[in-house]
């Protein structure tokens, strides 16, 4: 994917911790800066620009859970980027990642973000493709009206690309060659086709995909309370709508053991039952605020 437009970071939080800082910290991070600093001198743009970017945000006290973590882990990781994008890096924004290494300014420019997890790899000419689908006039987002207003009626914020298995990570023990290849329906790892998409010409969000960063901040600010939402990949889904792009495809490893395996669908399980409230007609905002429930019928049918 060499392409002068494109842009890659590593957004990273520290491992949940009883202090807020640890003696392994430092060393991590000045490794990790002098390998994004090595691969922009070697991948150097025909401009000067960086290509590569290291977002790294501190620990925050949750008092909820009792230990120093990444605000709100994943779907905060985002919301963090999203601010550093649209805003200034030594203002607010750039108060939220206690290491940034890079030339930030050229990414205000960023329309797109692809946001993939630590095992999905994204293949050769495959962003190209991404952007262009997202980039067409009939896919851009349109809001609605009323108590809707700030939710995707038409077109799409989100894009979810296939999902398929890495092979190299099917024959890593025994366990991946035995379950790898699982058939049946798993929305997490087998995004092939989507009856909601194929009738209803919406998909759902499973987390590795592209969105228009203005249309997802526009659609998911302020909406989702702290320490409720683990599975925030649905909802975001369903309020900045998301479509399938089923002839684009990412792969994925499988894990290797079957503690790893338990653990990851342990989350998801867990992360499914937070979803319970927004069955109701009244939720919660980011700031306790209860407002009437802006989810379709379709997206109260997905959760």
């Amino acid at each position: 994917n060499r392409d002068p437009h494109l842009h890659f970071g590593l957004l990273t939080d520290f491992h949940d911790a009883p202090h807020e800082h640890m003696p392994s910290d430092a060393a991590l991070i000045e490794l990790a800066a002098i390998k994004i600093a090595a691969l922009n001198a070697k991948y150097a743009g025909a401009h000067g620009t960086d290509a590569f970017f290291l977002f790294h945000r501190p620990r925050r006290w949750n008092a909820r859970e009792g230990i120093w973590m990444g605000h709100e882990r994943k779907r905060g990781k985002l919301a963090d980027l999203n601010a550093l994008l649209r805003g200034n890096p030594h203002g607010e924004a750039g108060a939220r990642f206690s290491c940034i290494v890079g030339d930030v300014p050229p990414l205000y420019a960023v329309r797109y973000v692809i946001t993939l997890d630590a095992d999905t790899q994204l293949p050769r000419d495959s962003a190209s493709q991404i952007i262009a689908t997202m980039a067409h006039a009939l896919n851009r987002p349109r809001f609605g009206t009323g108590v809707r207003h700030d939710m995707v009626i038409d077109g799409y914020g989100i894009l979810q690309p296939r999902v398929g298995l890495s092979l190299p990570s099917a024959n890593r023990s025994g366990y991946a060659r035995l379950y790898g290849g699982e058939p049946g329906i798993d929305p997490y790892t087998r995004a092939v086709s989507d009856v909601y998409q194929d009738l209803f010409g919406e998909g759902s969000f499973i987390g590795k995909g592209i969105y228009d960063v203005a249309a997802f901040e526009h659609a998911r600010a302020g909406r989702f309370p702290d320490n409720a939402i683990l599975s925030h990949d649905l909802l975001e889904g369903c309020c900045a709508r998301s479509g399938l792009m089923s002839d684009a495809q990412l792969f994925e490893d499988y894990p290797a053991r079957y503690a790893a395996d338990v653990a990851r669908r342990h989350r998801w399980i867990r992360g499914d039952w937070q979803l319970l409230p927004w069955l109701f007609r009244r939720v919660r905002r980011e700031d306790g605020t209860p407002e009437r429930n802006p989810l379709s019928g379709l997206s109260q049918w997905k959760v």
